[in-house]
Order: C-alpha cells, then structure tokens, then sequence
C-alpha cells in the first residue's frame, strides 16, 4: 500500500514537473517558444500583410570567375498571406510594382490540396485581367519554411510595434520538383541571413537570399525583404472563395 501510494505521488510529481517544464518553454518569451509557435501557426487560421522589396541581381560568369553582379530593377509593395490548414489552403493577393519604371499590378492567388493534387488559380491585373487555374501532383507548399525553422539559430532580439522580436539566421539547400517550379529542378540556396519572429510565432521581418548552388553563367541572386505590418488569427474565405470560384475549404 505504502509503495502504491509513494508510486502515485511520483508519477504525480513527474506529470506537475513536464506539465510546468513545458508550459515555461512555450509560454515564456524565448527565441525557443518563438520557434515553437512558429510552427503552430501552420495548424491555425492565420492572415498577415507585408511591405515586400525584391532585389533580383543577375551574375555574369567569365568561364569558372563569377563577373560583375548586375543590379536589375527592384520590384516593391504589399502583400496578405492568408492561409488555413483546412485543404492546406492559401490565399496570396497585393500589388507589386517595378520601381524604375513606376510599373504596377496587382494580383491573387490561391492554393488548395484536391485528393493527390495541388491545384492554384491566379489572377493579376497586366493589360486587363488574366488569369490561370491548373492542378499538379501535390507538394508541401510549406515544407522548406519547416526546414528553414529547424535549421534557425538564435542571433539576437529585436523590435516590432513596441514587442520584442526574436532572431534567427539559417541556410537550407533545396532540390525543386518538377512540379513545383515549371521543371527547374536545381538545387536552390535558400540564405535566411535574419527572420525575427514575435513571441507567438509571427514572421516580424526577414531578409533572405535565393540562388542556385552551383553558379553557372547567367546565374542569379534574388533578394527580398518583408516587414509585417499587421496581422490576425483569420482566414480571408472571401477572397478564396473569390479566386477560387465558389470553392470553400473543409
């Protein structure tokens, strides 16, 4: 009797321990319960917009010597990213312009996972509306993000709207399917040189660097910034539904 009940009260204590142990490493302000909700934010319904800056570089190559880097016009603007983990769908719509040239459009897209498929429509705004819908063999959309979050390492904090931000750095090398990027199926340099995230997982800035891991001649450099602006715990069924024809998550 007297080994059941000191057996009880250990078990009871072990449980108290991991209860209170794990509640302290995701409800604290911590680079680690960032991380960890970071990736919770996957499971959730979740919108966020952002002020974007691409900076695409074109690089000349002499034989093995990488020539002089070629800065080509920077494309700027807004973007929302709204997505649910209902049929992994996603809804991307903003306006983007060409910052030499003064050029804009805007655009939508939404993702869904259909049985095996992953299918998109698109639709952007160039010499009137034009738009697209196609289904290809289903991928993880979000898979590399996962990649980038296991690989992050801890390089400081920051500041958001006044709330402190958590920062991160991290390289991933991925392989492309042929399905994913129209049959370029090159390994691709995915350089996150700084990704703050807010307490509760929310993307607050980045700075990453997109390039092929073997440099050829005609390689390239893409560079982009994103700055949060706001957020929500939503999903914009709406504008889905809009894009999508009719079609609802579920």
């Amino acid at each position: 009797m007297k080994s059941s009940l000191v057996i009880a009260i250990l078990v009871a204590v072990l449980v108290i321990a991991g209860t209170a142990g794990y509640l302290a490493l995701t409800n604290q302000n911590s680079p680690t319960a960032a991380l960890i909700n970071a990736k919770r934010l996957l499971s959730r319904n979740f919108t966020a917009t952002y002020q974007v800056t691409i900076a695409p570089t074109a690089i000349a190559m002499n034989g093995e010597i990488p020539g002089i880097p070629i800065k080509l016009t920077w494309v700027s603007g807004y973007i929302t990213i709204s997505r649910t983990p209902l049929m992994d769908a996603t809804v991307i719509n903003g306006t983007l312009s060409l910052t030499r040239y003064g050029l804009g459009s805007s655009f939508n897209a939404a993702f869904w996972k259909f049985n095996n498929e992953l299918c998109f429509a698109v639709e952007f705004g160039f010499m009137g509306v034009q738009a697209i819908t196609h289904c290809v063999p289903y991928v993880n959309i979000t898979s590399n993000y996962v990649a980038i979050l296991n690989e992050s390492r801890y390089i400081g904090a920051g500041v958001w709207d006044g709330r402190t931000t958590y920062c991160f750095s991290a390289l991933i090398t991925t392989t492309p399917t042929s399905n994913q990027y129209g049959g370029f199926e090159e390994p691709i340099v995915v350089n996150v040189t700084k990704m703050c995230l807010l307490s509760n997982g929310v993307p607050a800035n980045a700075t990453i660097y997109i390039y092929p891991a073997q440099q050829s001649l005609g390689s390239f450099m893409i560079g982009t910034n994103l700055t949060l602006i706001n957020y929500s715990f939503t999903f914009n069924q709406e504008e889905f539904t809009q894009i999508t024809r009719g079609l609802i998550p579920g």
